[in-house]
Order: structure tokens, then C-alpha cells, then sequence
């Protein structure tokens, strides 16, 4: 009877790290941006994709256009309903603690809006770290 209750709990205790991934990245972390196809966010987009580019292939990046099928698709996934200039998912998910701080990359990182669109409240640098953190 002992015997048989260590076997269960080591099977357990493998399933388990298995599904959580036993703390090992299971591949490069994973950033998808979606924008609107505007030549006031395109600047912002390759700005973006050029500091993926900095971690090699610990990263891969994936952009969508909300006006394609596929970008429509992963707005709704991803449930961004209103006039959005651009989103950023860092392994699906937009929001992350910076220094504090809540960030989420959504809209125009700072310095970087218009006067019709406000910009986020994220910089390039928040996006950064957390792709140190992710990436480490």
C-alpha cells in the first residue's frame, strides 16, 4: 500500500511540473502587436518590433492590422472594442507590473501620441523590462 501511494505521488508530482513547465520556458517569449495600418503608428509599431529584435531569438513578434481577418480575429480574442491605435501582448497578455507600477501597452507609448489620440502610459523602455523578465 505505501508503495503504491509514492508511485501516485510521484506520477502527481510529474504531471504537475510538467504542466507548469518544471519553471523552463517552453520557447521564445511571444509579442503580438496589433495596430491600425496609419502612418501616425507605423513609427511607433517598427519602434516596437526593433526592440523584440534585441533579444534575438529569445523573441518572436507577430503584428496584426485590425482592418485584416486576421487582426479582426485577434482583437476579438483578445476583446479590444474601441478605436485602438495599437495593443502589445507579451505572452497574451497586455498588463505588467514596471518598477511599482501597472503598465499596460496599449494606445501610443509616451511622447509618441497625437492630438486627436492620447498616448499610453508606457514607454519602450517598460517594454523592455519586462522582456528582461521574461526573457531571463
Amino acid at each position: 500500500m505505501r508503495k503504491s501511494v509514492w508511485v501516485l505521488f510521484i506520477i502527481g508530482l510529474v504531471v504537475l511540473l510538467a504542466a507548469c513547465g518544471g519553471g523552463q520556458s517552453d520557447g521564445p517569449v511571444k509579442v503580438e502587436i496589433i495596430s491600425l495600418d496609419h502612418a501616425p503608428i507605423r513609427p511607433a509599431v517598427q519602434e516596437a518590433l526593433a526592440v523584440t529584435a534585441e533579444y534575438g531569438d529569445k523573441v518572436t513578434a507577430q503584428t496584426y492590422h485590425f482592418d485584416t481577418p486576421e487582426g479582426t480575429a485577434f482583437a476579438e480574442e483578445h476583446d479590444l472594442v474601441e478605436h485602438t491605435p495599437m495593443a502589445i501582448f507579451v505572452n497574451g497578455e497586455m498588463a505588467f507590473e514596471v518598477d511599482g507600477r501597472t503598465v499596460n501597452f496599449y494606445s501610443f507609448p509616451q511622447g509618441a501620441g497625437t492630438g486627436m489620440v492620447a498616448e499610453g502610459g508606457w514607454t519602450m523602455d517598460d517594454l523592455r523590462a519586462v522582456l528582461d523578465r521574461e526573457t531571463n
